[in-house]
């Protein structure tokens, strides 16, 4: 699983990749469970279908950072005009 702060659509998968990429570090941004698991687990052998392991990457502003950065949104008319350009262009 992967955690974004809220300036970051969980559905917008280039987003998420950008926030692991800047926000994420292994050595404190990381928690491995290992539990039950079901036995349609593909990822495992048929024998150790049993216990798997899950992890979570927390792709948050770190909490410790002094300053957060703020989101910059592009005006919507701009966005529309290059929209129609790219349009215009078959793009």
């Amino acid at each position: 699983m992967i955690v974004v702060d809220e300036d970051i659509d969980p559905w917008d998968l280039p987003r998420v990749l950008w926030a692991l990429s800047f926000r994420f570090q292994p050595d404190r941004s990381q928690i491995i469970n290992r539990g039950r698991s079901t036995p349609l687990d593909p990822s495992l052998p048929i024998d150790r279908r049993d216990i798997t392991s899950r992890i979570i990457m927390d792709a948050t502003i770190p909490f410790e950072w002094k300053e957060k950065p703020i989101t910059i949104d592009l005006d919507p008319e701009i966005v529309k005009k290059i929209k129609a350009k790219w349009s215009d262009l078959g793009l």
